[in-house]
């Protein structure tokens, strides 16, 4: 039985093979479908050798976004904690696999020194030694997020600011019945407490609509 058991999708063989050769010239014993015979039972050959890997390498990429082959591989790494992704082509990976960790191989031509085959090297032997990645065996926490209503302590300065305004137009109506503030300085301050506040309620509704919209993430 191979240490690492390599899954990916046809379309991106090429790219695989050279993956694969490095792998070998690593010192790790691999398996893929090339490894098939036209004799085999696919099916359970590929549950076999999948269950008896340590590692399992999901290259993901445009086409094995949509293999049924590949996310089912993919599954069975994660269940068993020995899954370690990479990005051929910076496709978005599919849910659950887009909150775990991945490595990128966009730019990745063949060389096996230097980044990413030194992190990809150093994650695939730490599976083979047992060592577990935090992110492999269970779901991993969505990227941090401020809370979906964080724009609430705006909305509270706003609505301070607002009654601000209104107990400032009570005290000029109270001025004018006592006689304290002529009617023309009155309507001077109205004009200027409704602009205030015309412009309070617009900068509510932006708020609004951003809280709205992080709610809808």
């Amino acid at each position: 039985m191979a240490d690492v058991f390599l899954s990916y999708a046809r379309a991106t063989r090429p790219r695989i093979e050279q993956i694969g050769d490095g792998l070998e010239r690593g010192g790790y014993s691999l398996w893929w479908d090339r490894a098939l015979t036209a004799s085999d039972d696919y099916a359970m050959v590929i549950e076999k050798e999948l269950d008896a890997a340590n590692c399992v390498v999901v290259a993901w990429s445009a086409h094995a976004r949509q293999s049924l082959w590949v996310r089912a591989e993919a599954n069975e790494a994660l269940d068993s904690g020995k899954l370690v992704q990479i990005n051929l082509d910076g496709t978005r990976l599919p849910l659950p696999f887009s909150v775990l960790h991945f490595l990128d191989f966009t730019r990745w031509r063949g060389e096996c020194q230097g980044s990413p085959w030194s992190e990809f090297d150093a994650r695939v032997a730490g599976q083979l030694r047992g060592e577990k990645a935090a992110d492999s065996s269970s779901f991993a926490a969505e990227p941090a997020r401020g809370p979906a209503l964080q724009g609430f302590g705006r909305m509270a300065l706003v609505g301070w600011a607002s009654i601000a305004v209104a107990v400032l137009m009570a005290l000029a109506v109270a001025s004018v019945a006592a006689g304290g503030m002529a009617p023309a300085t009155f309507s001077a301050v109205a004009l200027g407490g409704l602009a205030v506040a015309a412009i309070l309620l617009a900068l509510a509704a932006f708020i609004l609509i951003r809280i709205s919209m992080a709610s809808r993430r």
